[in-house]
């Protein structure tokens, strides 16, 4: 069986400690449309395609079998779109996820493998 790639949300205005708490209560990571300079009003979760150093960051590190958008830059990745595994609620695209790590709390939490 191939092992399902490790992704990551740093901490930030997007990815806040109580972000990090309902992500872990509800296994789901949720994404609204792009506020940059990549404006949108297509919602999207973002994240990156690799674990971070958890030495020097805080963030929150996940797996899922949804497949992320193709076309997106090298390590970033978005679920976006009506599809298998992205639910589109009131402005959110939304996925189903496994929480493994997070250090954006007190404790660090460690999902039980």
């Amino acid at each position: 069986m191939t092992e399902e790639p490790i992704y990551h949300r740093k901490e930030s205005d997007s990815q806040t400690v109580d972000d990090a708490k309902k992500q872990i209560a509800s296994q789901e990571i949720w994404g609204g449309p792009a506020r940059n300079c990549f404006f949108s009003d297509i919602p999207k979760v973002k994240a990156f395609s690799k674990k971070f150093d958890r030495t020097t960051e805080r963030g929150i590190e996940f797996t899922t079998s949804v497949e992320p958008d193709r076309g997106t830059r090298p390590g970033l990745v978005y679920w976006s779109g009506e599809r298998e595994g992205v639910r589109n609620e009131d402005d959110w695209a939304k996925i189903k996820v496994q929480i493994k790590f997070c250090n954006q709390l007190e404790e660090i939490w460690i999902a039980d493998e």
